[in-house]
């Protein structure tokens, strides 16, 4: 058998598996301080819930079951579709704003990378029923407040800011309605390929050189909120590509200028955003997008429910892992239990197995040896499990029911009765 895992997923040990918690307890308490709510999902949804609003590459990365009678199934590939369809389902009853968040694993078919796997995890932040810039500001804010939580400030990263409805007003007013998907499509991959193929690419939808180069033009804008919003000013803005200004021009005084920048170019992939969306990455660009949201006010019209307004958005581990880890960021895993207690035979077994029992009843963890093992060899074990506490029980201590505790970073050792434990 080979032991590893399949190509994309990842094992856990101990401390892989302790510092990842570490992570999402950071992104707990960060959600949980703006008042998001915990909530979770089926790994499994039907794929007409998974396809109803996911664009072509999105269908091509789905994990799709072996069809089971009448169903097709597949795995989440996100969790904003999802918890969509779960605030359907209670949407009428449902207090608003909803407020909710969700920590957990999702699966994408696509070819693994650097911070970029088949299976991976994600915070997802999902705002229903406020469709006022206040919303945008506060998804924005709070993504950014999960990386200052970590120590991270804006000479670390930045977030890109723009909005679909200014990107889509003017990329028709210059290619015609029937030409936006396309363009976006080619525009979100801007970042990832030379000028001459981005070029090739507008061209091969028909595009025309002069429209090629303004599209190329009008994705090149970025910069400060207040210079790219001025710059917008000088263009032709149809109805749509100004409706969208006035979205940006309501949130940007709401969130902190020295991590935001406005991009034209960002388009974010995913089929359902329809106003304000944003990205952060790193300063110096060496990975890939940590996070990115937006708002999708259709979709929960588009899933059956009453059309109601929706902002959020996701922070991937894999990537944030990364970054913390080069900064010297990552939270420092909990590992090892409270106490260890080794024995000087055979005979303190009973009182050691009664010692840690008691401990745990106190709220601590406590583990005994269980192979038998002369003392050097479980001092050894204690130090190799990063036991915090070291007690060695022989039969002096059993019959005087004192025992010495000692602590294993500072070496200090302090006498307790068994009885006070």
């Amino acid at each position: 058998m080979d032991p590893k895992p399949v190509k994309g997923c990842e094992d856990d040990y101990p401390q892989d598996f302790a510092r990842r918690m570490a992570v999402f307890g950071v992104l707990r308490d960060a959600a949980r301080s703006y008042g998001f709510e915990e909530v979770s999902t089926p790994a499994l949804e039907t794929i007409e819930t998974l396809t109803k609003k996911a664009g072509e590459e999105m269908k091509q990365q789905l994990f799709v079951l072996e069809k089971k009678g009448s169903e097709q199934l597949g795995l989440r590939f996100d969790l904003t579709v999802p918890l969509t369809r779960v605030f359907i389902g209670r949407q009428k009853e449902l207090p608003k704003p909803v407020k909710w968040f969700a920590l957990d694993r999702m699966w994408r078919y696509e070819a693994p990378q650097k911070g970029r796997q088949r299976e991976f995890y994600q915070l997802s932040v999902e705002l229903f029923g406020s469709d006022r810039p206040e919303a945008d500001a506060e998804v924005i804010n709070l993504a950014i407040d999960c990386l200052k939580a970590f120590g991270l400030t804006a000479k670390d990263v930045q977030l890109r800011l723009n909005n679909r409805k200014v990107l889509e007003g003017l990329v028709a007013g210059i290619a015609g309605k029937n030409a936006v998907e396309g363009v976006i499509r080619i525009i979100d991959k801007k970042g990832k390929i030379r000028e001459q193929e981005f070029i090739d690419g507008l061209l091969a939808l028909s595009l025309d050189q002069q429209q090629a180069k303004k599209i190329l033009e009008i994705s090149g804008i970025s910069g400060a909120c207040d210079f790219v919003l001025a710059k917008l000013e000088t263009l032709s803005l149809g109805a749509e590509a100004q409706a969208g200004l006035e979205e940006l021009r309501a949130v940007v005084p709401l969130i902190p200028a020295d991590f935001v920048t406005l991009d034209l170019s960002l388009a974010r992939g995913l089929a359902y955003y329809t106003g304000n969306v944003f990205e952060v990455f790193d300063r110096t660009g060496e990975f890939r997008a940590i996070l990115g949201g937006g708002r999708y006010d259709d979709l929960v019209g588009l899933f059956g429910g009453e059309k109601e307004a929706a902002t959020g958005f996701a922070i991937g581990y894999s990537t944030l892992s990364l970054l913390l880890a080069k900064k010297g960021l990552l939270p420092a895993p909990t590992l090892g239990p409270e106490y260890f207690i080794a024995v000087l035979g055979n005979a303190q077994a009973v009182f050691a197995l009664e010692l840690a029992a008691k401990i745990r009843r106190s709220g601590f963890s406590a583990v005994t040896d269980v192979m038998g093992r002369k003392l050097d060899k479980q001092l050894k074990y204690a130090n190799a499990v990063k036991a915090k506490r070291l007690i060695v029980i022989g039969p002096q201590e059993e019959q005087a029911g004192l025992v010495r505790v000692k602590d294993m970073q500072s070496g200090a050792e302090t006498e307790r009765r068994v009885a006070d434990f």
